[in-house]
């Protein structure tokens, strides 16, 4: 399962279409037009076009994947709680540090930029 927001099942479901009927058709026609030229094992355009195409189809079903199994939450928390959007701050005793983190979907996760 994949936790995210409204938002960002959205952005998803936006960038699928996308790839799908204007990548997809747009790589599709490089294809047709690179073999047109002949020889393809000597043929950079269709090599390039066949790597765009296999790159576009991994993300095609990666987006499907996480849209499959997506789980969306609730963006919203009163002031006083911790919730998507919120910064957060944190206390290790062992290294007497201080963290601030903002709480973000998994899609956004990135603990090095404090997500």
């Amino acid at each position: 399962m994949e936790y995210m927001t409204q938002e960002c099942y959205d952005k998803l479901a936006a960038e699928l279409r996308y790839l799908e009927t204007v990548e997809y058709p747009r790589i599709k026609q490089e294809l047709v037009e690179a073999r047109e030229k002949g020889d393809l094992s000597e043929n950079f355009e269709y090599h390039v076009a066949k790597r765009a195409k296999n790159q576009n189809e991994s993300r095609i079903r990666f987006l499907e994947r996480m849209i499959k199994t997506a789980v969306v939450i609730d963006d919203t928390s009163a002031d006083n709680e911790a919730g998507i959007g919120k910064a957060v701050t944190i206390f290790i005793p062992e290294d007497g540090v201080e963290e601030t983190y903002t709480i973000v979907s998994t899609m956004r996760q990135n603990s090095l930029k404090g997500l």
